[in-house]
């Protein structure tokens, strides 16, 4: 057997640095910003859902995107009903998932009491050198070594001229990137690098190279070739960048107390492995990621690997203190690890399994399993499980009437069922590219007008195939752009109007039949909240959702 220690960590962060920071506040306090019948959503339930709508989706943050995302949360409520009804909160896959939810919301939990809560927010005079930093870009060429001996040797082949950044990048950086550019960085400014190694950089003069220094990483050398500052900067920009600057100082001190906070905690645990067991269950769970097109296994996937392996279930895997962990309860935690953590091995991801069971121990001896935050997450969680195994079982047997067919085609025939837009345009011609390209440029910034245009003109669906129609499509009412080429004159166009007309049902209907099979479960969403949201008491406080 082995003792595993650096890995414990090697992916700690993933989960919890990125966690958004819960309100503290007691469950009489919370805001509500919608109820259905007696059950209530509250802000921070919202925000858990919206906020990485915006983080990672391709909306924008809006009053129809808060209404749009609040009610698909109110049809959650709906559904999650249906689905207690049912009784599918007693099957073993939503029972399992429940836990799992829980031991995720008790880190996150544990995670803020020990590091948001504890982090130091930034003076005055904090905000002001970030500020000021933020207004010079520095190019940075950088070496690194993970002991002080061995970056010390590189810092002595800088020195007596023996080497560059160049050729050292080379030893440094084998086959990457940096060891073709000269360790080059980039232009960084302020918030881009660690704490450490931005004060080292930021009292470099260019051409100069740095001493020695260390970081939460390890050991650098850092050189500035060049920089570039913004002069002319005012106190009213200052105040207008305060709340970002200080969100930056505030995630870059999180990042390093977070590493050292959760090392002194994971520390305390020895953890062995059994080798020889793990050499063999690791190559059967590689050859299952392989047969996919993404590193994670869902739970069907998960049960068949746990077939292939019966023979070895009851196998001691991993010791964590004494106590024994075995292949099967590895195997069985397997799904709730996102792509990242399965990429490794099986030391690292069977080190996460265990991380997030000792934290969630831990928080659990706090009595954090009580918290509003903790009890609310858990909740919102079970509520989109029985909600998606409802409309599932539901799809799977719901006829799509007539009445069905006729709704969807109602809510997007202008979306999805239209003839080609007609569009109403203002056409600017140029005997030449450069011409029209100068006069584009003038008249967006309003340097000259020709009012009108030297034509106005409808483009229908015969003209759909040309490169005026093609581009004119692609932009917004009241936008200039171009040239094309037309008429043998290169052309700038501006969009007045569009209308658009849906295509006859009749027309379509074979259509609409095939792309409401084609999402068959957001379907079976839509038509299941249809015929239950009206038998429903259900409140929105928009002044809140939008405040």
């Amino acid at each position: 057997m082995s003792r595993i220690s650096g890995l414990l960590l090697a992916l700690l962060l993933t989960i919890l640095a990125n966690c958004s920071p819960e309100e503290k506040l007691s469950s009489d306090q919370r805001v509500i910003v919608a109820t259905v019948d007696d059950l209530e959503i509250t802000e921070t339930s919202f925000q858990r859902t919206y906020l990485p709508i915006l983080l990672y989706g391709d909306k924008f943050d809006s009053e129809d995107t808060r209404e749009e995302v609040l009610n698909f949360l109110i049809g959650q409520k709906l559904l999650s009903q249906l689905g207690r009804s049912a009784h599918l909160d007693t099957i073993q896959y939503i029972r399992r998932r429940h836990d799992q939810v829980q031991r995720q919301a008790l880190s996150r939990q544990l995670y803020g009491k020990w590091v948001r809560e504890a982090l130091q927010p930034p003076t005055e005079q904090d905000l002001r050198k970030g500020f000021q930093r933020g207004q010079k870009a520095i190019f940075v060429r950088h070496l690194f070594a993970e002991t002080e001996a061995e970056i010390r040797g590189y810092s002595e082949r800088l020195r007596n001229g023996s080497e560059t950044f160049y050729t050292l990048a080379q030893d440094v950086f084998s086959d990457t990137v940096l060891s073709r550019n000269g360790g080059a960085l980039g232009w960084i400014t302020f918030g881009d690098l660690d704490e450490t190694l931005e004060d080292t950089i930021y009292t470099l003069q260019p051409g100069r190279i740095s001493e020695p220094v260390k970081s939460q990483y390890g050991w650098h050398i850092l050189a500035m070739d060049d920089s570039q500052e913004e002069l002319f900067i005012t106190e009213d920009d200052f105040q207008k960048n305060k709340s970002l600057i200080h969100n930056k100082i505030i995630q870059r001190r999180e990042n390093v107390l977070g590493k050292q906070v959760l090392n002194e905690f994971m520390d305390q645990f020895e953890i062995v492995f059994n080798r020889e067991v793990t050499k063999q269950v690791w190559p059967l769970v590689i050859k299952r990621l392989e047969t996919k097109d993404s590193q994670s296994l869902n739970n069907s996937e998960a049960a068949e690997l746990e077939a292939s392996l019966e023979s070895l279930h009851n196998e001691i895997l991993v010791s964590v203190d004494g106590e024994d962990w075995t292949v099967l309860e590895i195997l069985d935690r397997l799904p709730e690890l996102d792509q990242a953590e399965l990429r490794g091995n099986l030391y690292v991801a069977s080190s996460n399994i265990i991380r997030d069971e000792m934290l969630a121990r831990e928080a659990k001896e706090l009595n954090m399993d009580e918290h509003p935050d903790v009890l609310e997450q858990v909740q919102d969680r079970q509520d989109q499980l029985l909600a998606d195994g409802y409309v599932g079982l539901m799809a799977d047997t719901l006829v799509f009437t007539e009445t069905h067919i006729e709704n969807y085609y109602q809510d997007h025939q202008l979306g999805r069922y239209h003839a080609p837009d007609s569009l109403l345009v203002e056409l600017f011609a140029f005997s030449d590219s450069a011409t029209a390209h100068k006069a584009l440029y003038q008249l967006r910034n309003g340097l000259f007008s020709t009012n009108p245009g030297d034509e106005q003109l409808w483009l229908a669906g015969p003209d759909q195939e040309t490169p005026l129609y093609k581009l004119t499509r692609s932009i917004s009412t009241g936008t200039l752009a171009g040239p094309v080429l037309h008429r043998n004159k290169w052309t700038l166009v501006k969009l007045l109007k569009r209308h658009r007309f849906p295509v006859a049902y009749a027309t379509v209907k074979a259509r609409v039949l095939e792309d409401m099979e084609h999402e068959r479960f957001n379907t079976t969403r839509q038509i299941l909240l249809d015929e239950i949201r009206p038998k429903h008491r259900i409140n929105i406080h928009y002044e809140l959702l939008n405040r």
